[in-house]
């Protein structure tokens, strides 16, 4: 009886006769998989992520939910190919020979490497395009919002005049830009209001200025401490409520500052 040829399993020559085609049952398990986690990527995304409250935190999500997409078919490649190999090729005791060596497949090289290079280069553009969006935004008067970080609370000073200390809600106006300006009395904290789109660290010592955002939708969010920062961490956060301008300015007034 003849051996079969053990090359074309893997090594991409016909198989002999009577042995399956692994490389197409594989890539076939491989695409149906892909499909399937694409779906339902798309169909869970809007359940996971976090509600959006701006233009910035819409593309946040958006990307998240791309890169995510994106990233099902690389990974199945990987993990269908490794899990199809370890059960197809798997054999009973130790191994009395040397398996035959793969033929170089320089098609196959040049492929892998177009791909990926292809993917990087997607992901650098992508990258570039909304760095470009977040930081060419511009108006003449955000309102201006000074937010020092200590263990464990948030100080929150505006250019108006009003301030809010620790446990308390800070309010934001519905359709008009805003900027924070982010520092820290004493250790590395990272300022955060996922639903604006809005990430930075606050350095001891240090000022640094948010991208301009403009909330869009009224309603109550968070501000959290996303750097870990000592042992009271997880409660350092606070409300951040996007209201109306007239409620905006009579909440001003409530705390000190000037409409």
């Amino acid at each position: 009886m003849a051996e079969p040829n053990i090359e074309g399993n893997g090594g991409g020559a016909t198989p002999a006769r009577g042995e399956p085609n692994h490389i197409r049952r594989a890539i076939i398990l491989w695409v149906v998989l892909s499909i399937i986690g694409i779906v339902l990527v798309i169909v869970t995304t809007p359940v996971v992520l976090p509600p959006s409250a701006s233009g910035l935190g819409n593309a946040d999500n958006f990307t998240m939910a791309m890169l995510t997409v994106l990233s099902v078919p690389v990974a199945l490649f990987v993990f269908v190919f490794l899990g199809y190999s370890v059960f197809a090729f798997k054999t009973n005791g130790r191994p009395t020979e040397d398996a035959v060596p793969d033929k170089p497949r320089p098609g196959l090289q040049i492929g892998f490497m177009g791909v990926t290079s292809a993917l990087c280069l997607f992901l650098v553009i992508w990258g570039l395009f909304a760095f470009y969006q977040e930081t060419s935004a511009s108006s003449p008067r955000p309102v201006v919002i000074h937010a020092t970080a200590q263990q464990w609370m948030w100080t929150f000073s505006y250019d108006n005049g009003a301030t809010s200390t620790g446990a308390q809600v800070i309010e934001l106006p519905v359709n008009q830009p805003v900027v924070f300006e982010v520092t820290s009395k004493d250790v590395l904290h990272g300022f955060a209001i996922r639903a604006l789109g809005i990430r930075v660290d606050a350095n001891p010592g240090e000022v640094t200025t948010t991208p301009q955002v403009t909330p869009t939708q009224t309603g109550t969010y968070l501000v959290q401490c996303v750097e870990l920062c000592g042992l009271l961490h997880s409660y350092m956060w606070e409300a951040v409520k996007v209201v109306s301008p007239q409620e905006f300015n009579t909440w001003v007034i409530s705390q000190g500052g000037h409409p």
